[in-house]
């Protein structure tokens, strides 16, 4: 498992996708889940740090997002689930988000050999609005209920994007046409993030982005409109 710290307060585990536990001093908060391979990471990290997660935010129901949610649900039985009301269903396990095309049969056909347990969300995210100290700001377009954080802590602000945007080998992409919702959607997220002054951009895939970050996305937009 790779473990960066993006901040003393903001810890960042890396494998296919990322997580990220955000430190609040008396309690954690989790952002995405990851696989069930992932699940068990963040909780040895946790059991590591020494406090108890007291939520998870979900940025979008994919399952490289939630997969590992039940395991660290069972761990956690208090743990606060939240999403999307448009990605619930998934998060749920009632109708999984799958992808376009052949990749989405192939995901169908995995399915049961993945074991994936639905996970019932306690709290729905809505836009503008705040949910422990994360400003909720609806980015749609990966999935129909994609969400992005943003978060002001230990005098920086970051926002924790999902798949809204990836730097994977420090260059920025969308994700795969297959995996995304609408990619004009996408686009409006993009200008609307883009707006927002912060200091680190936290995809879930990739390295975190920690310099001139709102010049980045800038420029990346201006070459995929």
């Amino acid at each position: 498992m790779g473990i960066v710290q993006i901040l003393p307060e903001i810890y960042m585990t890396k494998d296919h996708s990322n997580s990220f536990i955000v430190d609040f001093k008396d309690y954690y908060v989790l952002i995405d889940a990851g696989m069930d391979k992932k699940a068990k990471e963040i909780l040895e990290l946790l059991e590591r740090l020494g406090k108890k997660p007291k939520a998870i935010l979900i940025t979008h129901g994919h399952l490289d997002h939630t997969n590992g949610l039940a395991k660290i649900k069972e761990k956690y039985p208090d743990l606060i689930v939240a999403s999307s009301k448009e990605d619930i269903n998934s998060v749920e396990g009632t109708d999984i988000i799958f992808p376009k095309g052949f990749k989405g049969f192939f995901f169908k056909i995995m399915m049961p050999l993945m074991g994936y347990k639905g996970v019932k969300v306690d709290e729905i995210l809505e836009d503008s609005k705040t949910f422990e100290n994360f400003e909720i700001i609806e980015t749609s377009g990966h999935t129909k209920g994609s969400l992005s954080f943003l978060l002001k802590i230990g005098g920086k602000t970051a926002l924790f994007c999902g798949d809204l945007i990836l730097n994977e080998k420090n260059k920025l992409s969308l994700a795969s046409d297959e995996f995304n919702f609408d990619k004009n959607k996408i686009i409006e997220s993009l200008k609307k993030i883009s707006e927002i002054k912060f200091d680190y951009l936290l995809s879930g895939h990739g390295e975190a982005i920690k310099e001139n970050v709102n010049e980045k996305i800038k420029e990346f937009l201006s070459k995929i409109t």
